[in-house]
């Protein structure tokens, strides 16, 4: 990977609605982990044509967001890319335009993406209670996700394992 590539790590979700928000979660929980110049974290309840501006400008987006299959049990992470959502049910955070439809448009009027995506999807419980914290299945597999997150990022962009683990950072 060059130095001139951008990578966003995007946590996706609703911070209020119980398990809807563990995409955010992890990426608060990854940005903590790991910094790196080419890295940006965002976090982000935007889906459709927002989700294609806040991708714009990126060469490898990580997603981080929660997901409603109900084929695995709650807190079950599931690795996909976008190859991979081509006749499935959407992710909780594309109400109205799934993942794959959004891509497909954005490709069919020339907008401009990333060449790759990996998305990081765990299965949830509730995303319907008023609630900040995520049930309890799905908070234990956030420490997981966020690792995972990690480990693609130093593939990416070919550093050694734990070379840009940050000492200390503030958040506000």
């Amino acid at each position: 990977m060059s130095e001139s590539e951008r990578i966003l790590v995007l946590g996706l979700g609703n911070p209020i609605l119980s398990d809807d928000g563990v995409g955010i979660y992890i990426t608060q929980a990854a940005s903590f982990l790991f910094s790196h110049s080419q890295v940006t974290y965002q976090e982000s309840s935007l889906a459709g044509f927002g989700f294609l501006d806040t991708i714009s400008g990126f060469d490898r987006i990580i997603i981080a967001d929660s997901i409603n299959w109900q084929k695995n049990p709650p807190g079950t992470v599931i690795v996909l890319k976008t190859e991979d959502l081509k006749g499935q049910p959407y992710l909780r955070n594309f109400h109205n335009l799934s993942l794959a439809g959004t891509l497909t448009l954005a490709d069919q009027m020339g907008v401009p993406r990333p060449k790759e995506i990996v998305i990081f999807a765990v299965e949830v419980k509730d995303c319907s209670t008023f609630s900040e914290r995520c049930t309890p299945e799905v908070e234990r597999a956030i420490p997981e996700v966020a690792q995972m997150i990690v480990e693609q990022l130093e593939s990416w962009l070919g550093v050694e394992k734990g070379a840009s683990v940050v000492e200390e950072v503030q958040h506000d």
